[in-house]
């Protein structure tokens, strides 16, 4: 008989949630300060210049670096501590005991692709909302700087550059994004209230708040919905994290063939569709969920862990 590690402490679901939010302000916090120690002493620059720093196109490396040690920190203690002390094994908790085929990565890279034009229907319906000029203002303010930043660190000249800012932008963020949101968050939520879709959305909108977009917000949510649903459907965090990859894989990877054509560079990071191609994209993507519960623990031969 196989034996699962299990914690001797097996909380609540309002503890969880207790534990999970004072945790992660813990977490951000030595993040923010390991890491905003580190960079002042590569770059020689004091702590308050650091934000600005990191938007130079010459310090984008250190910027990639930065971030994706500050994501790990931040999400993954937590994710691993709720895992330990919630019921159950803490593999299972973690996501990490069911299996996944195929025929389900091919569905998941296709729904990744679906999802991508949601995103930019969804990302046109936003800039089409009515605002006040100091409410435009500040939302422009946000997509300059994010574009700004995400510019400076996508400095690749070669493949090996792409490589690296796949593993920094597209790898961690998924893996720790992730096990916090879908396993740990998602999980208490729907624990907690009995309502998965409830967990869903409410975790779908916190994931997309932690990215400060406001024209991106609806487009982040839509795509944390997804990932929450492959998770309820599954209960496989490999799934979701495949999708994440994807998603901004795709992105990073079309940014690196754009490189030296400013015209291509502007055309990619406008991620704005026609709002119809939504409309299309949520059916392909119905019936992709469908067809993903369909293959949900089917027993074939071809299976990967």
């Amino acid at each position: 008989m196989r034996t699962e590690t299990r914690s001797f402490l097996q909380f609540n679901p309002g503890l969880l949630l207790l534990i999970l939010i004072l945790v992660t302000a813990i977490s951000f916090i030595l993040g923010s300060v390991i890491t905003y120690y580190f960079v002042s002493q590569y770059l020689q620059v004091d702590l308050m210049e650091i934000p600005a720093a990191m938007l130079l196109p010459q310090n984008g490396r250190i910027a990639l670096i930065s971030n994706a040690t500050a994501a790990m920190i931040a999400f993954l203690p937590p994710s691993f501590l709720v895992a330990f002390f919630s019921k159950g094994a803490i593999a299972s908790n973690l996501g990490l005991r069911q299996k996944i085929n195929i025929q389900q990565v091919a569905i998941i890279i296709l729904l990744a692709l679906f999802g991508l034009v949601l995103s930019g229907s969804l990302a046109t319906i936003s800039q089409a909302i009515p605002l006040g000029e100091d409410i435009k203002s500040w939302a422009k303010g946000l997509e300059n700087t994010y574009k700004q930043a995400m510019l400076a660190m996508m400095q690749m000249h070669s493949i090996a550059d792409l490589l690296m800012s796949l593993f920094l932008v597209a790898v961690i963020p998924a893996f720790a994004e992730e096990f916090y949101f879908r396993g740990a968050l998602q999980k208490i939520l729907k624990d907690w209230s009995g309502a998965p879709l409830v967990a869903i959305i409410i975790t779908a909108m916190l994931f997309s708040a932690i990215h400060f977009s406001f024209y991106g917000f609806l487009s982040r949510m839509a795509l944390g919905i997804l990932l929450g649903l492959i998770y309820q459907q599954t209960k496989s965090i490999l799934l979701p994290i495949l999708l994440h990859f994807v998603n901004n894989g795709v992105a990073i990877t079309v940014l690196y063939f754009a490189r030296g054509d400013q015209k291509k560079i502007d055309q990619t990071m406008d991620e704005t569709m026609p709002w119809y191609w939504g409309i299309l994209a949520i059916v392909f993507i119905v019936f992709l969920l469908k067809q993903l519960k369909k293959y949900n623990n089917a027993g074939l031969e071809k299976d990967i862990q």
